[in-house]
């Protein structure tokens, strides 16, 4: 009993921050041997190697970009299994319910795969060199594509695939396996969601230590914020607003690959009370939604622009 009091109330302090810093760590508070058995669970579905991809002529009989993705109904492995023991983790619940009111709903849930170097064909990393948002579903063979695979993503906000719907959602993301800092770990810049919804490629900088960044809202205001890497044990949760910016540095070679949960968690749209999501909405300087989100891509949804590349590929 005394374990379980002293996670509550870490969990309760955490949230005291929530609304100023836009973030939320939890901790390592799911069950570690339940998380390692649905990591297990998840690698044995496929191998985890270069035959993942596409050959480059199969690419090329009809390349396409858009909608390579798990969605919410469709294609997603993360509804496939029992996700019980995270859904229904009482620190996760009471969290969410402070923050987005009881009634929250599942946006969306997919598990996201961090590709080391290795596995890579050389012809994807020419076809996706200098592009900072590389998400490789393009490549993906389709029998695999029940995942989301990257490698290496550059600062920006989770509401880049909502536009004109207010971010009213939280991203909640769940390590299976520990994690250090050569796996690819999530690095997020606590504060810098107080500019609101902001179009990608954001207009950022990073520090010559790599410890903060110089963040301009494109309206004639910048500020440094501090960043934070997030290592951690294997059923560490943390959480964050739809404005919060973020990324991942690459997986060098010769690394396993990095396999997590992700969540994104709504308020209901039929609860008018206010909780802790609509006071940082109402403290954001900018917009809580946003017509455009993104506009680095082409027509078919290829990456026709490329951006200031934040955490650089090796």
């Amino acid at each position: 009993m005394f374990l379980i009091d002293q996670k509550i109330e870490f969990f309760m302090t955490g949230l005291d921050g929530f609304v100023e810093n836009g973030f939320c760590e939890l901790g390592p508070i799911i069950d570690g041997k339940k998380c390692e058995s649905l990591l297990n669970k998840v690698i044995q579905t496929r191998e985890f190697s270069s035959k993942l991809f596409l050959s480059k002529e199969e690419f090329l009989k009809n390349p396409e970009f858009r909608d390579k993705n798990p969605k919410k109904g469709k294609n997603n492995l993360a509804e496939k299994l029992d996700l019980d023991f995270i859904e229904k983790n009482t620190i996760i619940q009471e969290s969410m319910e402070k923050v987005l009111g009881p009634n929250y709903k599942i946006l969306l849930k997919k598990f996201i795969v961090s590709v080391p170097l290795q596995w890579i064909p050389d012809w994807i990393k020419e076809d996706t060199k200098g592009i900072a948002l590389t998400n490789l579903g393009p490549y993906i063979r389709p029998e695999y594509s029940d995942m989301t695979y990257f490698i290496g993503v550059d600062f920006h906000q989770d509401l880049i695939d909502y536009k004109e719907k207010t971010a009213n959602f939280v991203t909640l993301y769940v390590y299976l396996d520990d994690v250090d800092v050569n796996m690819s770990p999530l690095v997020l810049s606590p504060r810098s969601h107080i500019f609101g919804a902001d179009t990608f490629p954001h207009n950022v900088s990073i520090s010559d230590d790599q410890n903060s960044i110089e963040y301009d809202n494109k309206k004639g205001r910048s500020e440094k914020f501090e960043l934070k890497t997030i290592i951690g044990k294997r059923g560490s949760v943390n959480f964050w607003t739809a404005f919060t910016l973020h990324g991942t540095r690459v997986t060098p070679k010769n690394i396993k690959s990095r396999i997590s949960l992700r969540y994104l968690i709504e308020k209901d749209a039929a609860n008018s009370e206010n909780f802790l999501i609509d006071e940082l909405i109402q403290n954001l300087e900018g917009s809580a939604s946003i017509s455009v989100t993104r506009d680095d891509q082409d027509e078919k949804g290829k990456i026709s622009l490329t951006s200031g590349k934040i955490l650089e590929k090796n």
